[in-house]
């Protein structure tokens, strides 16, 4: 199974997918670390101050690992682009986001940014209008091993 992990920055997605791999045994791919690995990027966002990956070489690069693997976690904000039927989107409520982006000393904006995208549910939209399976849960609270027992249970992965 290729186990899609999604959701807004700042939701818990790196520290569940390790818990998910290790629990699981599965490889897990953090598509930002994999992007800056392979240096799959198409440009620079001045505004965010940040690199542009490219999306269409990360999901060539991806499928061909797909390919090779049966059972995979690939985490990201933008996992849910890469092929697979199924995503997990993980959600947070405003205030979580805005302590955990505290926490990892983000910039206000990109704080307001993310919560904003979270709100509007922008990564589910998108998930959806791709034709995926939608499973989302809530890490509102939550310890990321409560959330990664969650993703076991509801996705039938024991």
């Amino acid at each position: 199974m290729i186990l899609l992990l999604s959701g807004t920055p700042a939701t818990g997605k790196t520290t569940v997918a390790q818990i998910l791999g290790e629990k699981l045994g599965w490889r897990v791919i953090s598509l930002n670390d994999f992007a800056r690995e392979k240096n799959l990027y198409c440009g620079y966002d001045e505004k965010r101050k940040a690199k542009v990956v490219d999306i269409d070489r990360i999901k060539e690069e991806v499928s061909k690992i797909i390919e090779k693997e049966e059972n995979l976690i690939i985490e990201s904000h933008y996992a849910h682009e890469m092929p697979g039927e199924t995503v997990v989107i993980l959600r947070a409520n405003a205030e979580e986001i805005r302590k955990r982006a505290k926490e990892k000393q983000w910039w206000f904006k990109k704080t307001e940014e993310n919560i904003i995208s979270e709100i509007m549910e922008v990564i589910k939209t998108e998930a959806l209008e791709m034709g995926k399976k939608v499973v989302e849960i809530d890490t509102t609270g939550k310890k990321p091993e409560q959330v990664a027992k969650e993703i076991i249970k509801k996705m039938e992965l024991k």
